[in-house]
């Protein structure tokens, strides 16, 4: 440092900046149903690798994505051609000795159990909502707190933000599948912010549930949340009738069943639930899907067969469907795909 002629020597301060890798985030989340309100926690899971321990110091979580932003797609040309089958050489025929396998590295591999192991131990942090800046196409989350990060890749938790959203309630049920009814939240992101991908832990009240996986969720937009199975609403299906039989003349096979789906509220609130099953649907002209009949009416069919109910039962009550179709085979036909 060179003082001017006539001055004296003063001290300068340097800030220095630089870029490293080996640092990211991460979003987790905690959903928490309390009568009808959804209260969501967003929390960033820091962690860092680059060799240097930060101390406590104020951290800034960005949701830019520079890796991916740096071109625009374009589309090349989508070609169509005759499938020519390859042509077996006899040393490529000698070569297929057995199935292939793969395995993973070790370390590969041992980093991807590290993972849970780390996320479990690592600290618990003061819930304190982050100071939010909405730039252009991202956005900048600086936690209230100071912030130490070992340079040993765990996982260190943040709140980014808590959020009240509205939400709509109802239950979903597969019978065909299984006898759950599950607990459905079509909720809206009422906020400002845009919800990154991230693992959801469900909790009813104070009571764990379950865990989902949330897709990305813009603003204003619409996502459905499953939130663990409700056993006060109890679903059975069960066969009711089944015949075989030939027709007459030209010898077609008629298959005939029906099915009972019986559905009760044991809650103390109104159920507003969905009840779906299934019709089969026929990939050939010799097979044919008949009289395909529903009590009562459903509410919608899909070209694939599926039937859809929008039921609302009072506490205590119980209802009953009844779905019923006729499949003819034509003779000789070998029918594949049939149930029971």
């Amino acid at each position: 440092m060179t003082a001017l002629a006539g001055d004296e020597p003063a001290p300068v301060e340097l800030e220095i900046s630089y870029l490293v890798d080996g640092a990211h985030w991460d979003s987790a989340y905690d959903l928490r149903l309390a009568d009808s309100a959804l209260t969501m926690t967003w929390f960033g899971l820091i962690s860092q690798n680059t060799g240097e321990d930060w101390p406590e110091c104020e951290l800034r979580l960005s949701t830019a994505r520079p890796a991916i932003a740096v071109h625009v797609p374009e589309l090349d040309p989508w070609y169509l051609a005759k499938y020519e089958p390859p042509v077996m050489r006899p040393q490529m025929m000698a070569a297929r000795g057995g199935p292939m396998t793969a395995s993973l590295p070790a370390p590969q591999a041992m980093a991807y159990g590290a993972t849970s192991d780390a996320m479990a131990g690592a600290p618990e942090i003061t819930s304190e909502i982050a100071t939010v800046e909405q730039g252009a196409t991202a956005t900048t989350y600086t936690p209230r707190r100071p912030i130490a990060v070992p340079a040993d890749g765990t996982s260190h938790r943040a709140t980014v933000a808590t959020l009240d959203l509205p939400v709509r309630l109802d239950h979903v049920t597969v019978p065909l599948r299984g006898s759950e009814a599950f607990l459905r939240a079509t909720a809206t992101n009422s906020s400002e912010h845009a919800i990154l991908p991230g693992h959801a832990a469900l909790f009813h009240e104070a009571e764990y549930v379950g865990s989902t996986e949330l897709p990305p969720w813009a603003p204003g937009e619409e996502v459905e949340l499953a939130l663990g199975i409700d056993d006060r609403v109890r679903v059975e299906r069960e066969l009711v009738r089944r015949s075989v039989g030939k027709a007459a003349i030209g010898g077609t096979e008629r298959r005939e069943v029906s099915y009972k789906i019986t559905v009760g509220n044991y809650g103390p609130a109104l159920a507003n639930l969905t009840v779906q099953d299934q019709a089969p649907v026929s990939r050939d002209p010799a097979i044919t899907v008949r009289d395909v009949t529903c009590r009562p009416r459903e509410t919608d069919r899909t070209e694939l067969g599926v039937l859809t109910w929008k039921i609302e039962l009072q506490p205590g009550a119980k209802t009953e469907i009844v779905v019923g179709f006729r499949v003819d085979v034509g003779k000789g036909v070998q029918l594949v795909g049939w149930r029971e």
